[in-house]
């Protein structure tokens, strides 16, 4: 892995050739023939052409979500195109469903957030590194199908709680607010928030809007420098076992000065850089309209660069010192102070006019498209109805940083993040992520799969696949991916044929966003945060539960659980719990013996009793089949049906076949299917008559 800055730049210079080859590669090979379907001379013109128009609506479906997404996660918007270039390029070549798209997924971005927010984008790159690892091992052991294996509703009920925590958390970001840090937090917000991004917004002058839309870029981007250098220099310290990233100031131990001096300097160019761009706004806002026209936002705007400029002198002359305590504490003040600076200058009344402009547009799209108009796609049509609107009215809010080199945006694990990270931690999330995305992976082939006539999934070969696709983008230090149902929808419905589709796709992605990333800067956050806060209500099945709710109301309250547990306390929590609680609905229907009995008068054979079992005879309830047997009158002729029966344990087969020498012995007879019955039970088949 490489291990300087320039060793990774030159990396993923080589990767970006190597994904471009392979993508042309693979288009020579398939113009020629198909491992997905074949097709003659004649028609592979044609082919080539439905995959063309499909790879094109695919890509126009994911470019918003990509960014969307890894805002979401809390990573740069990078990191989610990235993510979706190696899913189309590299994943689409070697996927075992062909005409699954692959990309950054809205389910995964409650795991992905949450590791990062802990473990900062390098070691964040290692967990999605060992969670490719882990599918790739699954894959090769043939562990496809089972990670199907799972009770739907835990799986609803996980996506449901996924879509839950999705739509508060963005109902934020949709007002240029920042997510609180749990889901309660965001859910008690929400009011506030709301009425934030409702209230009418003022109208300032052309100029003045201008300068602080220029005056806020900068202040956001300092704030993201600022809070990123805060999370190093906490889990430097805390490697020192000096300070705790969760608490703001704990008591440390006796540490040598020099350690903390020597984990500190590396840090301490950055503060000096990030104090030399703070005078540079001070610099921009004393000339800028805001200032010149006076007033309380002149006022406000000069107190907050001030206090500021302070915090940041303090970070800095900390970092030169030893004080561990002291370090940890002047950089979240400093942090707080950029932050605040940059909420000064938000506008978050037009935040909210745009953002929901975009969910609006989505909204009335469902019911407007139709024809060929379906090939639209819903999201982007909402990013350029917002963009054009925020670009119109020049509206002072937050907007898509894309850096002028897609993958200087990166930051990849180096050799060093090995030895520095908490590697049983990262391990366990890597397998979270493995588990989630590959369960998320499959059950999306399965429905793509009942979308077309095509070729079946290959599911060992599509694991292996994802893999792949995740090792890659550990390295690259981006989000994970799992196949995408949106994506992969709008494949089979555009008319996509083979694979190549999704190749195409995203080549597409990687072309615009090196060729076009300005453009892209002129998408408002806001309008992503529309988009997802429209996908995490799509999450949350509705339906699925009404459905559940009439036909098994266990099933549906292991939904309900399993969604609340995940929005109150975590995703593993509740994924865990709902596995646990379907586990204990088997062993409880397994358990479950339904013992019948009819007495039928035959006036030619005498009288008969029938006793039908129903579900599991296990030693659990041996009393109640014994105690019906035990009324069979002596002497009479017992029928005994084991054709609705599941499972029989040796407890009770040793029953039946003590019983019927003892009924025997009176003159009666049983009559039962001794074949059927040891099916149901693997052992020597008792002699007839026994």
């Amino acid at each position: 892995m490489p291990g300087t800055r320039e060793e990774s730049i030159e990396f993923q210079n080589h990767l970006v050739v190597l994904l471009i080859a392979n993508c042309v590669r693979q288009g020579l090979y398939m113009s020629h023939s198909s491992t997905d379907q074949k097709v003659t001379p004649e028609s592979s013109q044609a082919v080539w052409q439905q995959d063309l128009l499909a790879s094109l609506v695919v890509f126009l479906v994911a470019l918003p979500l990509c960014m969307g997404i890894a805002l979401a996660s809390g990573a740069p918007v990078a990191a989610g195109l990235v993510t979706g270039i190696v899913g189309g390029l590299l994943v689409g070549t070697f996927a075992g469903s062909p005409l699954q798209v692959s990309g950054p997924a809205a389910g995964l971005t409650v795991i992905c957030g949450e590791i990062i927010r802990q473990n900062g984008m390098q070691a964040f790159g290692l967990a999605v590194l060992f969670a490719g690892i882990f599918q790739l091992v699954a894959g090769i052991c043939r562990l496809g199908q089972w990670f199907r294996a799972v009770s739907p509703a835990v799986i609803h009920g996980m996506l449901s709680g996924i879509g839950v925590l999705i739509l508060c958390g963005q109902l934020h970001v949709l007002v240029d607010e920042r997510p609180r840090e749990t889901a309660m937090k965001n859910i008690a917000a929400i009011p506030q928030s709301l009425a934030t991004g409702l209230a009418m917004p003022t109208w300032d002058s052309p100029k003045i809007r201008h300068d602080r839309i220029e005056l806020l870029r900068m202040s956001n981007a300092l704030g993201t420098r600022q809070r990123t250098l805060r999370g190093n220099v906490d889990r430097s310290l805390n490697r020192l076992k000096i300070s705790d990233v969760q608490e703001d100031i704990v008591e440390a131990p006796a540490v040598n000065p020099t350690l903390v001096t020597t984990a500190l300097r590396p840090f301490q160019d950055e503060q000096k850089a990030i104090g030399a761009e703070l005078d540079a706004i001070t610099a921009r806002a004393e000339a800028s309209a805001i200032v010149k026209a006076g007033g309380a936002a002149a006022e406000t705007l000069t107190a907050q660069l001030t206090a500021a400029r302070k915090k940041l002198e303090t970070a800095s002359t900390g970092l030169e010192g030893d004080a561990a305590e002291a370090v940890s504490h002047s950089q979240k003040e400093a942090a707080q102070a950029l932050e605040a600076l940059t909420a000064g200058l938000k506008s978050h009344d037009w935040a909210g006019k745009i953002g929901l402009l975009a969910v609006l547009v989505i909204f009335v799209w469902q019911f407007l498209a139709r024809g060929k108009l379906k090939l639209i796609p819903a999201p982007l049509l909402a990013i350029v109805v917002a963009t054009t609107a925020s670009q119109l009215l020049q509206a002072p809010i937050l907007y898509v940083d894309v850096p002028g080199n897609l993958f200087s945006g990166l930051t990849m694990p180096t050799a060093d993040t090995f030895s520095e990270s908490p590697l049983k931690s990262l391990l366990i999330a890597g397998a979270v992520l493995a588990i989630v995305a590959s369960a998320e992976t499959l059950l999306c082939a399965t429905a793509v799969d009942q979308m077309h006539r095509g070729p079946r999934t290959r599911y060992d070969r599509e694991l292996s696949a994802q893999g792949v696709g995740n090792i890659v983008c550990g390295c690259l230090g981006v989000l994970p991916m799992t196949g995408v149902i949106v994506r992969s929808a709008a494949n089979v419905q555009a008319g996509g044929k083979t694979r190549m589709s999704a190749v195409l796709h995203g080549l597409w992605l990687l072309l615009f966003s090196v060729v076009l990333a300005p453009v892209l800067r002129l998408i408002p956050t806001a309008a992503l945060a529309g988009i997802l806060v429209f996908t995490g209500f799509r999450l949350i099945d509705f339906k699925g539960f009404i459905h559940l709710w009439k036909e098994n109301r266990i099933e549906a309250a292991i939904f309900l659980i399993t969604m609340i547990v995940i929005v109150v306390d975590d995703l593993l929590t509740g994924v865990i719990t709902g596995i646990v609680l379907s586990a204990v609905k088997l062993l409880a229907r397994f358990s479950q013996l339904d013992v019948e009995v009819d007495d039928v008068s035959l006036a030619t054979d005498g009288p008969k009793t029938v006793i039908k079992l129903v579900g599991a005879a296990t030693f659990l309830r041996l009393p109640k089949l014994a105690s019906r047997l035990e009324k069979v009158p002596a002497g009479a002729d017992l029928h005994v049906d084991v054709s609705e029966m599941d499972y029989i344990d040796r407890a009770c087969m040793e029953l039946l076949q003590n019983w019927s020498r003892q009924h025997a012995a009176t003159g009666g007879r049983l009559t039962i299917d001794w074949d059927l019955l040891n099916n149901r039970f693997q052992t020597r088949k008792p002699r007839p008559g026994h």
